[in-house]
């Protein structure tokens, strides 16, 4: 049997980051295909996946030379030997400046030779398989979210909202030893294998990314597309594509062989897409970037308040149930209103019966203005929303960025020795996060502007008043200790002080940069990590004085001196007052 493997790859920083810390790599004489996304924050993102792609195929040339087959148990090993030794090199290096502590970045990588592939990865970048017309998911996330679906604790349809959406629990740069996942994959010839970072797969569904891949079969049009794809639907982080197209001269089967050096893959239930090419998709024009991305497919696309509709606006009282559906007519769209109390509106006119629908336009139903777009086409969407908010009559007004500020008490918690407890396995650490979540979920039930955000390993919450986060703080190891049955360590840090509330209701601004560097103080300062070490607790209270002065004199007077600090975002050294546990 002859065969050939082409390829393409494509990155892009997307519409929201300002700069990208993806990074891709490709050695196609010697079968090394790699996506890295990097964490860290400022340059230490963009170095960490520089990193990977750089060093990685320099010590996979080193490690594989001597491997004749990669359906060997040596191949196996050696990859994992090769991703160790990354891993301590990019661990090594985040130690040298502070501006570099604590980066990582996720990998996703193959190895093809003579029609096999072993595949690798860390993290919460992809592989995917399309096979026969057939899709399937060869990599499972390394992701808190993952873990609370496999459990059972969330389910798929929640993740979009989820706190802890993002987070991974393993990575290159993580503390000890590397934990990679690999597999071994028989190529077929007219197999197309996608290795990607999740800035695609945050943006667009497995059912989209097949329909794109089954479409367009030129390698270099297909990430274009993907690309274009993600970007139309708000383009929320960096994204990376790498296919790889594998052609020869033998029957095609419909099997997907993987197998699993860690634990075997599922039978794909759910993840088997069958082809449907959209015609255009539907985007939100009231909420850039948009929150949904959906494809119009054979045969019709329904609109209404109902959760029976392919979009449902729920929130939109003034949306019927059943309010319109568009249709798809060959390779043209028509749209017809469904008796709805308040009409539909195309491109600002009420339409009666079943209209044309030109691609692109824009409707209006409720208070609700959504846009119809090409499907696989560059198409910038601000043209089309100039349009929608300026023609006469219009009533409605764009979301824009703006901030308001709001002094509150600012907390972090941190789980102490996270890595141990992935190495138990991810189920320990997620039951961890978990249970933390939910303390503070109830913690922030009676606040009037409740705030928490998981950062993978740990919480940031804020309180109205200082006593009540103090409160939350020292209930936190005591409730675990009733819940968890092995033993956990946390650290937690309390501020007061202004932070800027984006649009989505983040925090951000100096002060939230100030508690987190409170809570890192215990990395960077012998006599803090004393605190935690003497005489082993569970718990460690690190506040700074600005939040100790709003403590009532009583409580003040628990506290204890520990010294003074710098904290990033703040001018001057921080008092910091250490709260016996």
């Amino acid at each position: 049997m002859t065969y050939t493997i082409n390829y393409a790859a494509l990155t892009d920083k997307g519409r929201i980051r300002k700069r990208n810390e993806d990074n891709w790599s490709v050695d196609h004489e010697k079968g090394f295909y790699i996506v890295s996304d990097g964490m860290g924050g400022h340059a230490a993102g963009d170095l960490a996946s520089k990193l990977v792609v750089e060093m990685l195929p320099i010590l996979l040339t080193k490690r594989m030379k001597d491997v004749t087959a990669l359906n060997s148990q040596k191949a196996t090993e050696q990859l994992n030997v090769a991703l160790t030794e990354l891993n301590e090199q990019v661990r090594s290096i985040s130690k040298t400046k502070p501006g570099l502590a604590g980066m990582g970045a996720t990998v996703v990588m193959m190895i093809v030779r003579d029609m096999t592939a072993l595949i690798a990865h860390m993290g919460d970048s992809r592989a995917y398989l399309l096979r026969n017309g057939k899709f399937k998911q060869l990599t499972m996330d390394h992701s808190v979210i993952q873990v609370l679906i496999n459990s059972g604790e969330i389910k798929p349809e929640e993740v979009a909202s989820h706190p802890a959406r993002g987070k991974i629990t393993r990575c290159i740069g993580m503390a000890g030893e590397a934990l990679p996942e690999t597999m071994l994959l028989d190529l077929k010839p007219g197999d197309r294998i996608l290795l990607c970072s999740d800035g695609l797969t945050g943006m667009l569904t497995d059912k989209i990314i097949m329909d794109i891949l089954t479409e367009y079969r030129d390698c270099k049009a297909a990430c274009q597309v993907l690309i274009d794809g993600a970007n139309a639907a708000g383009g929320m982080d960096n994204i990376t594509v790498v296919l790889v197209d594998c052609q020869g001269d033998q029957p095609v089967t419909d099997d997907i062989i993987a197998i699993s050096e860690t634990e075997e893959l599922g039978s794909g239930k759910g993840d088997i897409r069958e082809m449907t090419v959209p015609v255009g998709f539907v985007i939100n024009l009231d909420k850039q970037p948009s929150d949904f991305f959906l494809p119009v497919s054979y045969p019709s696309f329904a609109i209404g308040r109902g959760s029976n509709n392919d979009l449902s606006l729920k929130s939109d009282r003034t949306v019927s149930r059943s309010h319109c559906v568009i249709s798809v007519d060959g390779d043209s769209l028509k749209i017809q209103d469904l008796g709805s109390r308040n009409g539909t509106y195309l491109n600002g006119r009420r339409i009666k019966g079943i209209v044309d629908l030109p691609i692109p336009s824009w409707l209006s139903m409720g208070r609700t203005r959504i846009g119809v777009i090409p499907s696989g086409a560059d198409f910038q969407q601000e043209s089309l929303i100039d349009e929608a908010y300026t023609t006469e009559g219009s009533i409605l007004i764009p979301p824009s960025e703006f901030f308001e500020e709001r002094t509150e008490a600012l907390l972090v918690v941190d789980i102490v020795g996270s890595t141990r407890l992935v190495k138990g396995g991810e189920t320990q650490l997620v039951k961890v996060v978990s249970a933390l979540g939910q303390m503070l979920d109830r913690s922030l039930q009676n606040e009037k502007h409740p705030f928490l955000k998981c950062t993978g390993d740990g919480f940031f919450a804020t309180f109205a008043t200082a006593e009540e986060a103090l409160k939350s703080a020292t209930k936190l190891s005591g409730v675990l200790a009733r819940y968890i049955k092995f033993p956990v360590q946390i650290s937690v840090a309390l501020h007061w002080g202004s932070v800027r509330l984006t649009q989505e209701g983040e925090r951000t601004g100096r002060n939230a940069h100030a508690v987190f560097s409170l809570e890192d103080l215990r990395h960077k300062e012998k006599n803090v990590n004393a605190l935690l070490i003497t005489n082993n607790k569970k718990e460690i209270i690190l506040m700074t004085e600005a939040f100790w002065n709003m403590l009532e004199l009583p409580t003040r007077a628990k506290a204890v001196a520990v010294g003074k600090f710098n904290l990033k975002g703040l001018d001057k050294e921080e008092k910091i007052l250490h709260w016996p546990m």
